[in-house]
């Protein structure tokens, strides 16, 4: 389980005849990028495939399985994943790379810093030695009064013979760089810039140019402008620049000047999407992706350059307007708070804004750790209740429904984003949920079990001084069925939550190691091959097993589901095996083995209590599947999604309600983890501009249970989902999916107060 002893002094690679050193356990990837290797890579932990090289020489040791990615011929030419392959030794790889130059320190000196609106600032460093770069591309970038903190900026100005660079710094409230750049002088410091890094810059063609930016989106813009103008280059341009208000508007009066003195065609739109309707501004307004088609010429090709919703949505209109994809290319500008999937190239990502400074603040970061072991808090109450017998079985069922459904209504939306110190902690309370689920299950086998398996009873009664065994006798059947509605819910909500969690990280031997394990108790290993290589693949187009159509029965959705779901795992199962020319009826059956792991679950029921106990289990482990096949129905109803787009978050139905979200490790902000998969729990965002829920996961559960009310609540939600989310060919989608599930009457009248 835990691997070789491999690169144990470190090790060295050669990538395309260039040689790196590459430390003790670390990826080729890793190594590749510390060394200033160009190496492609997108999402660094095993999920897209981007950074696949050939090994030619030497053995590696594969963090993940990489069968479930790559072509059997592929793998039969010894193609592998850099970011999930430490060397065993000295290894040489082959890999495709871009034409880029190569990555550089520099050190200079901030020679001017000037306020361009209320929350962007321009930082001039004129460095010791020029650095060479194409406009557009960005680097990361370092002051001394602020050691151990870098950043990523792109240059907003083309290289120059004489080293002066510019950036532009957008003030990210409680960010560590941006909040000292904003509140503090900062010319005669110095300063180290690392760079180029990044694929953004202008391609050489005759075409024309459309350039999107958004907020500091405009540095790359500018620079690619500045570069073209001292060439005379005679392209036509057009320049989208999305802002707030015309206080966020800068660069206009060098925009205009371009515009009147560029060598052929220049359109210059500025878009203001918050401006009041009574406000002067002969401009556009709305959102800057709403005027993409008014400005389009044919032949174009496009550089996006922005937040990430907005280059999503311009992403899509160009294509479905039909430029190449190809002709597309986008820098999206994140920030550590908007983008946490980036955690894993930024360790600070990871941290609090600044170490507490009182008590007070103390409290509020224990806090953001504590409030994830509320679900242990209520795994250990149920397994005591268990135990205790009679009416307390039945108080606990009621105090946790009651409690999670009041909860959610009465204390509202959490949606903080706080950033952790110690991320560690965070893993092992999903480890922890393996133990609490062997407590519930062991008493809850126990509390139908004639005799007193591994003198449990006996032990805790001398503990408490309650005759539990004298309880569990006087224990009446409707407790009983208490016993099995609860423990069924402890199994969803302990075993499948973080189970769910935990299987994600392919990466990561020991949380997928202790997250099969978790979804072995509802006989549901396969979900963790279906999950995450065909579910988050295929989610909300007809494809996904676990996306309900409309009006589907979620009875009827529970047995189609499961039986798909499983046809599904075994099939991807099959073809990885198939790949790896390995037999399918073998022990290298993912599927096989999870199924073994569950029939030893049911053998220790069966040697606890007999085939009475065995039974009971089976009965609490179904109702703990069947709860996730309601969760999928209600997590994804009714949505419709292009197969040729990719996933973004609008295609899920999300919720914020507080005891939800704590009891569930954010499983609740379904949004964020369909648009990045591999982001950690700790670090997904609230998007509360998502489609939301009836309510709570618990509330949920129970409106979906009973199909009139659903249906009655739900129908009007899909249909505005039709109206405020779809674009153009998903509502095309949406009218087919309506018409199948007789809402075409209802359809008609959505497509006429669709906007626009």
């Amino acid at each position: 389980m835990f691997g070789l002893n491999a690169n144990s002094a470190g090790t060295s690679a050669t990538i395309n005849a260039q040689p790196i050193r590459v430390l003790a356990g670390e990826t080729i990837l890793t190594a590749a990028l510390r060394e200033g290797v160009d190496f492609p890579h997108s999402c660094r932990v095993g999920g897209c495939a981007s950074c696949k090289c050939r090994l030619v020489e030497g053995q590696v040791r594969e963090l993940t399985e990489s069968g479930y990615l790559l072509s059997e011929d592929e793998l039969a030419q010894r193609t592998i994943l850099a970011c999930q392959s430490v060397p065993m030794g000295p290894v040489r790889i082959e890999v495709e790379q871009t034409k880029a130059l190569a990555v550089q320190t520099c050190s200079g000196t901030v020679v001017a810093q000037e306020a361009m609106t209320h929350d962007i600032q321009r930082l001039c460093v004129q460095l010791d030695a020029p650095l060479h770069y194409k406009p557009g591309q960005f680097a990361q970038i370092r002051v001394e009064s602020l050691p151990g903190v870098t950043r990523s900026y792109s240059f907003a100005t083309p290289p120059h013979g004489q080293g002066m660079v510019e950036f532009f710094v957008r003030r990210v409230g409680g960010g560590i760089f941006t909040e000292h750049v904003h509140s503090h002088s900062l010319v005669g410091q110095k300063a180290h810039v690392q760079g180029p890094l990044g694929p953004f810059w202008l391609r050489e063609s005759d075409a024309p140019v459309l350039f999107i930016a958004g907020g500091s989106g405009l540095a790359p813009v500018m620079a690619m402008l500045r570069a073209m103008q001292a060439q005379r280059l005679a392209r036509s341009v057009t320049v989208l620049f999305g802002a707030r208000t015309q206080a966020d508007l800068y660069c206009m009066d060098e925009l205009r000047a371009m515009a009147a003195s560029w060598a052929g065609p220049f359109r210059l739109l500025p878009v203001l999407s918050e401006v009041q309707p009574d406000a002067i501004w002969p401009g556009a307004r709305g959102l800057v992706t709403e005027h993409v088609l008014d400005v389009l010429e044919p032949g174009m090709h496009a550089y996006l350059c922005g937040p990430p919703g907005m280059i999503d949505a311009a992403s899509v209109q160009l294509q479905q307007a039909g430029l190449a994809k190809g002709h597309i290319h986008a820098d999206r500008f994140t920030t550590l708070h908007d983008a946490p999937a980036l955690a894993n190239t930024a360790p600070e990502a990871t941290e609090f804004i600044a170490p507490p400074e009182s008590v007070g603040a103390w409290l509020v970061a224990l806090w953001h750790y504590l409030k994830f072991f509320l679900f242990h808090v209520e795994g250990l109450a149920v397994a005591a209740a268990l135990f205790a017998g009679g009416g307390w079985i039945t108080l606990a069922l009621v105090g946790f429904s009651l409690f999670s459904t009041l909860g959610d209504m009465l204390l509202g939306d959490d949606t903080s984003t706080p950033r952790y110190r110690h991320p560690w902690v965070l893993t092992v309370q999903l480890w922890m949920a393996l133990p609490v689920l062997l407590l519930i299950c062991f008493a809850a086998v126990w509390s139908v079990s004639a005799g007193d398996p591994l003198g449990a009873g006996a032990m805790l009664s001398q503990w408490s001084g309650l005759d539990l065994l004298a309880a569990r006798e006087a224990t009446h059947w409707g407790h009983h069925v208490s016993a099995f509605l609860v423990t069924g819910l402890m199994i969803g909500m302990v075993g499948t939550i973080p189970g769910h969690e935990l299987t994600h990280r392919t990466w990561e031997p020991v949380s997928l190691w202790v997250g099969r394990w978790l979804l072995a108790f509802s006989f549901d290993v396969g979900f963790a091959i279906e999950h995450v290589y065909g579910h988050h693949r295929y989610v909300s187009t007809i494809n996904d097993p676990a996306t309900a159509p409309r009006g589907r029965n979620v009875y009827v959705h529970i047995v189609i589901s499961t039986l798909r779901g499983n046809i599904s795992a075994w099939r991807i199962e099959a073809s990885r095996l198939q790949r790896r020319r390995l037999a399918l009826l073998s022990w290298h059956n993912a599927y096989l083995r999870g199924l073994a792991m569950s029939a030893v679950l049911v053998a220790a029921a069966w040697a606890m209590g007999g085939a009475w106990a065995a039974l009971f289990f089976c009965t609490c482990a179904l109702w703990g599947k069947a709860l996730l096949e309601i969760v999928n129905y209600m997590e994804h109803y009714g949505i419709v999604r292009d197969p040729a787009q990719p996933v973004q978050p609008r295609h899920s139905w999300n919720t914020n309600k507080r005891v939800s979200s704590w009891a569930m490790f954010n499983l609740t902000r379904h949004s964020h983890h369909h648009a990045q998969g591999e982001v950690p729990y700790q670090d997904l965002q609230p998007y509360p501009n998502a489609p939301m829920m009836i309510g709570g996961y618990l509330t949920t559960i129970g409106v979906a249970m009973i199909p009139p009310l659903w249906h009655r609540l739900m129908t009007p939600k899909v249909l505005a989902w039709d109206r405020d989310y779809a674009n153009a060919s998903e509502r095309v989608l949406a009218m087919g999916a309506n018409a199948r599930a007789g809402w075409s009457h209802r359809s008609e009248t959505a497509a006429v107060v669709q906007p626009g």
